[in-house]
């Protein structure tokens, strides 16, 4: 079991659900488990020996997580063999890690707009495939996917796609689950979306006609 937002998201075809087709609970409770609690399910081994698509994260995807943690440019140099054209600095600002080309996306701090980058790689045997994606909202937020058609030729085997994130409803610290699924109909690769609202603040609770304006420009932008 991928029990972890892990490379096995997606890297490997997993289940969601048990050998009745019925929401695997969570460990010793009665409770339908969540991204949380079993990652991206069950691997699939036999699928995931042609997993389709493949998230590659780059060395400087490694670097920005290592900064964000607390490690220093001395640090990382420890860590990372040296390469030409390798950056192992860490910006002065905090770079945030959802734009990590992580195969899960977890957005821990909603509290606007947002807009993620994600970067996807042809591994399967055709070189030439056409991938449609479909998705699975999180409660209360808009999920918005460009390009929804994803053309993979000899000449290009990466290419990137864009999720823009809305809230459409105030919260305070309440995670909601969805899931993006790129197919072209014989592989499903599906990434986890993790999204914790945290818009909502004293000046604004009291008042509904500011959730109801901010609501109604959101959907007429959609």
């Amino acid at each position: 079991m991928c029990e972890s937002l892990s490379l096995c998201s997606v890297l490997s075809p997993a289940y969601t659900r048990d050998n009745t087709f019925d929401s695997i609970l969570a460990g010793g409770s009665r409770k339908v488990s969540d991204p949380f609690d079993i990652g991206a399910g069950h691997i699939h081994p036999s699928k995931a020996m042609d997993p389709g698509l493949v998230y590659d994260m780059k060395t400087r995807d490694y670097i920005i997580f290592l900064c964000n943690i607390g490690y220093n440019k001395n640090q990382i140099n420890m860590l990372v063999l040296p390469s030409p054209g390798t950056d192992t600095s860490c910006s002065h600002g905090h770079q945030t890690n959802s734009n990590i080309n992580y195969p899960s996306i977890t957005v821990s701090n909603l509290q606007s707009t947002m807009t993620i980058k994600r970067t996807v790689r042809n591994v399967g045997r055709k070189t030439t495939a056409i991938y449609f994606v479909s998705i699975v909202k999180p409660h209360g937020v808009e999920v918005l996917i460009w390009p929804r058609i994803l053309i993979f030729s000899c000449f290009k085997e990466e290419l990137s796609y864009f999720v823009t994130l809305k809230p459409l409803k105030k919260s305070q610290g309440r995670y909601d689950f969805g899931e993006i699924v790129w197919s072209d109909g014989f592989h499903k690769v599906r990434s986890p979306l993790v999204v914790l609202l945290n818009n909502s603040n004293d000046d604004d609770d009291d008042d509904p006609s500011v959730f109801a304006s901010n609501t109604t420009a959101a959907s007429s932008s959609i």
